[in-house]
């Protein structure tokens, strides 16, 4: 199912939210996924210009970001 919503925001250039487990903290980030490959993904998070690298297994959930409702565009 994440990686669903990461194809999502990789194909449409939409944002997603994501939730992160990282050292033991969570972290929720909206991001624009850039680029994916098998153990991760590039994305570029809300109010910054540069993509950082995530580790697929660091994502613990993903969803539609606040005001997308996953409508495809005619």
């Amino acid at each position: 199912m994440i990686e669903r919503f990461l194809r999502y925001s990789l194909e449409r250039g939409k944002k997603i939210q994501i939730v992160l487990s990282r050292g033991g903290a969570l972290e929720r980030l909206n991001v624009r996924v850039v680029a994916m490959d098998e153990g991760g993904f590039e994305a570029i998070p809300s109010g910054r210009k540069c993509p950082a690298r995530y580790a697929l297994s660091d994502v613990l959930t993903a969803a539609y970001a606040r005001g997308d409702a996953g409508e495809l565009e005619e």
